[in-house]
């Protein structure tokens, strides 16, 4: 079950508080932003750096929040009639602040006569003691062939690339990227086109060493 479908089951139940670990915070956004899109709801993301942000193609004026708390409390008080996810960034840095911590946790059970959801994204699954029980995980696994294929595909269709990959070549280009993230395929896929300017089948080892 791919993580889109698993997000979609979990909001579909009204679990309100949800935790994605993962180091690949862009394509675990991207995921999130299409879950909500065919499951018909809104998604807007909040850090630190910038506040709300809208996920996915919504539309309209977003809450001004520039701290975690505010963040919460703008949530808090959002009433649009539609479903919507929110996705806190890097909020597993302030969590263990207890004012967060405790609002975060009210929130949580609150939520749950709402149609709204809060999603952390986190680089580790440590969640602190109070919010285990309100808390549920999810792990974005690191992309498989396809996912890494369409890398591959988005990277050679930039103009000016020359690529003379045959088809085993690029078969087996991405399965000697498999266990890379989706930034580090990518960054290795260029590093092969610009070390002689072309990406033919003489650049599988090039990303086969870079593992």
């Amino acid at each position: 079950m791919s993580i889109q479908e698993q997000l979609d089951i979990y909001l579909r139940a009204r679990f309100t508080l949800i935790v994605l670990v993962t180091s690949e915070e862009e394509r675990a956004v991207e995921d999130i932003g299409q879950a909500c899109k065919r499951g018909g709801r809104l998604c807007a993301a909040w850090d630190l750096a910038d506040g709300f942000q809208w996920v996915g193609g919504g539309s309209g004026s977003l809450p001004s929040a520039k701290d975690p708390l505010a963040a919460l409390e703008q949530i808090d008080r959002w009433d649009a009639p539609q479903s919507a996810l929110f996705v806190l960034k890097d909020f597993h840095e302030t969590w263990n602040n207890p004012q967060i911590k405790r609002k975060l946790r009210s929130l949580s059970q609150r939520l749950k006569y709402t149609k709204k959801s809060i999603l952390i994204t986190s680089i580790h699954s440590k969640i602190p003691e109070e919010l285990r029980d309100e808390t549920v995980l999810l792990n974005l696994a690191l992309p498989n062939a396809g996912e890494l294929q369409e890398v591959l595909e988005k990277l050679t269709a930039t103009p000016g690339i020359q690529m003379q990959l045959t088809p085993l070549g690029r078969e087996k280009m991405v399965q000697a990227a498999i266990g890379l993230t989706t930034a580090q395929a990518q960054r290795v896929f260029a590093k092969a086109i610009v070390t002689d300017g072309i990406l033919d089948d003489r650049d599988i080892d090039l990303v086969t060493d870079e593992k």
